[in-house]
């Protein structure tokens, strides 16, 4: 119903700026100052309306979209012979009931003409309107079916993960497999139930990314130091869901899974005033091992579709440090 109201909004506007627009044609152009003139006038807008729609409805899809060219043409034209005879009938009415700017209308061959020529500029704009707006709300949706599947990408990738993390323990009978079953469950609530949505609250995008640094602690122990700082008002902020995961995600896989040293992980969670900053550090991957997975790749493609170039994603490596440094827009 919204949708409806928004297009018969968008309809009326136009047909009103049509009108208008002829009113100052007659008035600046023809000099007409006759008041029962525009009166009339706005009675002749119906027919122009009904040859709109009877050709955006009726003899495009039936006949144009199928590429039935021939016939669409001569459909097009019978229709606006007999809406022209009908204007031209109009304007003979008018002109008998003493409207002086319809006087002389006939017909003849160059008012069928003049009715011609004015309902093929009227279609033509009407259908290269239409033409633009259907472009666009293709493009929409096939913007929207494509982050749909990047975030489906998202979901096997990470379980595929955090199922190899508590297979390890089950194999190790380590007492925090129910504590890893436990935070997976949370998660997986999460992606059923919540990430279906545009944007989710910036707080429980934290408390995901916090689960999910629980099961990685509980994976590596003590040999993982990691230190995640939250400044600003993460309350009042929404955005869009498990986009911060694959950052965390890979801090683990590539800077905790190639090391058996200690290692430390460090990340950052800054909101201010129209920007969300979220910064993570942690060791580079030896050399030969690949720099980022999917995870990284389509992050960044959702990024490009959600923010266009309102965004930043500088990922570095220096002193075998990878980082991964995110600015994007919030309200």
């Amino acid at each position: 119903m919204d949708l409806l109201r928004k297009k018969g909004i968008y309809h009326a506007l136009f047909w009103v700026g049509y009108y208008l627009f002829a009113v100052s044609i007659s008035l600046t152009i023809h000099q007409i100052y006759e008041g029962r003139f525009y009166f009339e006038l706005l009675t002749l807008v119906p027919p122009d309306m009904a040859l709109v729609y009877i050709n955006l409805y009726i003899l495009v899809p039936t006949f144009l979209l199928k590429r039935n060219f021939i016939t669409y043409a001569a459909a097009l034209a019978v229709t606006m012979l007999a809406f022209a005879s009908l204007t031209i009938w109009m304007h003979i009415w008018y002109a008998h009931a003493g409207t002086a700017a319809f006087a002389g209308a006939t017909f003849d061959l160059p008012n069928y003409a003049g009715q011609f020529l004015n309902s093929i500029y009227l279609l033509g704009l009407t259908m290269g309107i239409k033409y633009v707006k259907d472009w666009m709300l293709q493009e929409k949706q096939l913007v929207a079916t494509e982050l749909e599947f990047l975030k489906s990408q998202i979901h096997p990738h990470f379980f595929f993960n955090t199922l190899n993390n508590l297979y390890s323990l089950t194999v190790q009978k380590s007492d925090l497999a129910p504590d890893v079953v436990l935070k997976l469950s949370e998660l997986m609530n999460f992606m059923l139930y919540e990430s279906g949505a545009p944007t989710v609250p910036l707080d429980k995008e934290i408390i995901n990314l916090e689960n999910y640094i629980a099961i990685e602690k509980l994976r590596y122990g003590n040999r993982i130091s990691l230190v995640f700082e939250k400044e600003g008002d993460t309350a009042s902020v929404d955005i869009p869901p498990l986009l911060l995961m694959p950052l965390v995600e890979n801090s683990f896989k590539h800077g905790a899974k190639h090391s058996l040293q200690s290692i430390r992980i460090d990340m950052k969670l800054n909101v201010t005033p129209g920007q969300l900053r979220f910064e993570v550090s942690n060791p580079a991957p030896p050399p030969g091992q690949p720099k980022n997975g999917i995870g990284l790749k389509n992050v960044a493609r959702r990024l490009d579709l959600l923010y266009g170039k309102k965004y930043t994603l500088d990922l570095t490596r220096e002193d075998n440090i990878f980082s991964a440094h995110l600015k994007i827009p919030v309200s």
